[in-house]
């Protein structure tokens, strides 16, 4: 039987990746768009006792923002949201996929290495985040964006996608697009690496039972809910902190009005709200990140098995 080289089908890869990772966002969007709002909600403790928190909850969340913004509230920040899936998963699947094809991610048994998977994953999400920057960006603005007492955090007021990015070139340059690239970096690099990492390990777990080794689907699926709680867990933080960053007022100069960097954001919102604000909208975070890990990779693996049909 012929060998296959893996870069002959190293542009597949990165398609399926970035499909995969699209299809998951249509589902997840809502629960980011509560997540971003929960994260901005009594920022540095500004609010508590002197506005009401209309995101105190999923079940308020949901119901505030339909009372404020309709059911068309629930997606908000869709487009551009899922341009950022599109492109940053297509790079960091790509690549991780290219990895593995190579056996990059396997130690010298021949099987996938925790430490190898965890390197890549970081990697691929790191090289993904830079290139995919500016749409977290617009998203974040855009999915927080509301009106009266449902406004949380510094309103940009964008029109749109396209506005957004026009706007921010305008006025700031092409480094206003790349405002707060640390912060995505970090919580990219934390996340790409306990998902891709736990999900090859629980994958490579699971395919030992007879049951697993019949069904691409079931496998991806299991190693999948497994691999978004670890995600969500250690990555929760840093997503915060990436929020805050992206959405923050900005002066003339395109300089932070609340915070510096990472560790400025870190170290205030810890002192202001404790530990607990850096886990701000874990419970939204969680059934954003879960069914969009389940989606995600499960969608991912499917069209993989598929396009081993036809190569």
């Amino acid at each position: 039987m012929a060998v296959v080289d893996p870069w002959s089908t190293a542009g597949m890869d990165f398609l399926l990746g970035g499909c995969a990772a699209t299809c998951a966002g249509i589902f997840s969007n809502p629960f980011d768009v509560i997540k971003t709002r929960q994260q901005l909600q009594g920022e540095l403790g500004d609010q508590p006792g002197t506005h009401r928190n209309p995101y105190r909850s999923i079940f308020k969340s949901f119901q505030s923002i339909l009372k404020a913004e309709g059911i068309a509230g629930l997606q908000k920040g869709l487009v551009s949201a899922l341009a950022f899936q599109f492109t940053m998963n297509s790079i960091r699947l790509g690549i991780y996929q290219t990895a593995e094809n190579y056996e990059w991610t396997r130690g010298r048994n021949k099987l996938t290495s925790l430490l190898y998977s965890i390197g890549w994953g970081g990697l691929s999400g790191v090289i993904g985040a830079t290139v995919a920057c500016p749409l977290y960006m617009i998203k974040t603005q855009i999915q927080a964006t509301s009106h009266g007492k449902y406004a949380v955090g510094f309103q940009h007021n964008h029109a749109g996608t396209f506005d957004a990015l026009a706007r921010i070139y305008r006025t700031y340059g092409i480094t206003g697009l790349w405002r707060g690239y640390p912060g995505i970096v970090t919580r990219t690099a934390v996340g790409s690496s306990a998902q891709l990492a736990t999900f090859s390990q629980c994958k490579e777990f699971f395919v030992q039972f007879e049951f697993f080794q019949e069904s691409v689907m079931a496998t991806a699926f299991v190693a999948s809910m497994f691999s978004g709680f670890f995600c969500c867990v250690f990555m929760s933080p840093f997503d915060v902190i990436a929020t805050r960053l992206f959405n923050q007022g900005v002066d003339s100069r395109g300089r932070g009005l609340l915070y510096t960097s990472v560790l400025d954001c870190f170290s205030k919102t810890l002192r202001a709200e404790g530990l607990h604000g850096l886990y701000k909208g874990f419970v939204p975070n969680y059934w954003r990140i879960a069914p969009h890990t389940i989606l995600n990779l499960t969608f991912w693996d499917q069209f993989k098995s598929w396009k081993d049909l036809y190569y």
